[in-house]
């Protein structure tokens, strides 16, 4: 729950921090946990901006951390729960980054600096959450970004974040859902994101789909009452997503079929990766798409 995380009030917490040597209060549990994955000044002056605005109330400890990034737990301004994804500048992998944002005329010129291209980076993931949600695709709901700091829903439920598909037992899945509807169903969210929102996720695999209600469900059951809460496929992580313009948009597309067709078919569900992408662009053009990603794949 958001208070074993600690929560407490962010704006007091970044005030606190920038008093001079000497005039600080003693440290406490709350500051070591959080000092460990806080990286910089402007970082946690871009944090006091939106407790400021009344977007952000209180802020918790990291539910998950990678190579790019640690995602927070916090409280926002009407007691709503979200996920505060705050990129590192000093260890983000930020040449690869340039790879993905380069060719988007969005964010054009850039600036190739580290903490340029990372917060242009944190920007792009804003950008395109927002992309998918108009377009109707289930991802995460944006809410501000500024720098390196990235708001937006959180997917869970009293700091507890929704599971990740990979990190599901395989027979607890088959369970709970209907393998092939679960199936079909991502393959319909990347049509959506691919004709309306104009996007290729490019990084899409059992490890970027976390399953909105295991955890609600979970808490029910501490306290029944209500319906049966019901099983939700959310994308997630979508910085690297390229607009289906973008010179290698087809190549990538044809790796998240082939990433989630290997996934359904370890758990016995058979769709060729020709057949999906028949599904997401027709016929004609998905043998088109197949000639330019082998030719894309040849070049390394």
């Amino acid at each position: 729950m958001a208070e074993k995380e600690g929560l407490f009030e962010i704006e007091k917490w970044v005030s606190e921090r920038q008093l001079p040597k000497g005039k600080r209060r003693k440290k406490d549990y709350r500051d070591r946990k959080t000092e460990q994955y806080v990286f910089d000044i402007p970082t946690l002056e871009t944090l006091y901006k939106f407790s400021k605005k009344g977007i952000i109330k209180a802020l918790g400890g990291p539910v998950s951390q990678g190579k790019e990034s640690v995602i927070f737990h916090a409280i926002g301004g009407e007691d709503e729960e979200l996920a505060i994804k705050m990129y590192k500048i000093n260890t983000a992998h930020f040449n690869a980054m340039i790879d993905y944002i380069s060719g988007d005329p969005r964010f054009e010129p850039l600036r190739k600096d580290r903490r340029s291209v990372i917060y242009t980076w944190a920007q792009k993931e804003y950008k395109n959450l927002k992309r998918a949600t108009e377009a109707g695709v289930r991802v995460p709901r944006p809410i501000a970004c500024d720098k390196n700091v990235l708001i937006m829903e959180f997917i869970g439920k009293e700091g507890i974040a929704a599971p990740r598909l990979h990190d599901l037992p395989a027979d607890m899945l088959k369970a709970d859902v209907e393998l092939e509807e679960l199936f079909l169903r991502l393959i319909s969210a990347i049509k959506t994101l691919y004709e309306k929102g104009m996007l290729v996720h490019a990084d899409l695999s059992e490890f970027n789909i976390v399953m909105k209600g295991y955890v609600e469900r979970e808490l029910q059951t501490r306290a029944p009452a209500g319906a049966e809460i019901a099983l939700e496929p959310v994308l997630i992580d979508m910085g690297q997503s390229l607009l289906v313009s973008h010179p290698h948009a087809e190549r990538y597309l044809k790796r998240d079929v082939q990433n989630l067709t290997v996934f359904f078919r370890k758990h016995g569900l058979a769709y060729s990766e020709e057949e999906v992408m028949q599904m997401i662009q027709g016929a004609e053009r998905a043998a088109e798409s197949s000639q330019r990603a082998y030719r894309g794949l040849g070049k390394g």
